[in-house]
């Protein structure tokens, strides 16, 4: 849970300030069971592009119609 310096929650950003310096976001860093995973959807060759091609998923709330960028894979 990340609080804002001001008191309120914030959307997450998928630490973009870690990503932007080559860094994975804090959660996929400690993930006890290193079961989240991030990367380029655009770059075939990145490890969560070829676990979407190679296992079932469904993305989050498809019906939202807002084409998230967060997938389960089964």
């Amino acid at each position: 849970r990340y609080i804002h310096p001001d008191g309120y929650a914030d959307k997450c950003t998928f630490c973009i300030h870690r990503v932007e310096k080559g860094e994975l976001p804090a959660c996929v860093s400690v993930c006890p069971t290193h079961c989240m995973y991030f990367g380029d959807l655009d770059d075939p060759n990145s490890e969560v592009s070829k676990l979407l091609a190679s296992r079932k998923n469904h993305p989050l709330i498809p019906e939202a119609g807002t084409s998230p960028r967060i997938f389960y894979l089964i």
